[in-house]
């Protein structure tokens, strides 16, 4: 159990910083439409899966800008984050696109197909 608590306070810390990196530290428009809702250690903390969604307040906004954006900015977002959190080891981080918002859409306009129907 307090290993769960360890692994739960380290993803919520990873999450934060990302956050804040993401939004203060970046230079890229990009980076900064992205909200990152759950940040997932694998159990020896050398992986970290980070889920993403993204807002686009313009055309250029696309998912694959954004994964592209990261891949190019990988490396400096895990120096950055290393130099704010105080882990042992960084873990690696896995950007994974968050569909959880789209689904969510889709359920919602199949009932109001529903209802009218």
């Amino acid at each position: 159990m307090a290993n769960n608590k360890i692994q739960a306070r380290k993803e919520s810390l990873i999450l934060r910083e990302l956050t804040l990196i993401l939004n203060r530290q970046m230079e890229d428009e990009l980076l900064k439409a992205i909200s990152i809702s759950e940040v997932r250690l694998t159990n020896d903390s050398e992986l970290a899966k980070v889920y993403f969604s993204f807002i686009a307040f313009n055309e250029d906004i696309t998912l694959d800008a954004i994964e592209d954006q990261l891949e190019l900015r990988h490396g400096k977002i895990r120096k950055l984050l290393a130099s704010k959190i105080q882990m042992r080891a960084v873990p690696e981080l896995q950007f994974i696109y968050d569909t959880s918002l789209d689904n969510a859409n889709r359920i919602e306009e199949i009932l109001k197909k529903v209802n009218k129907g």
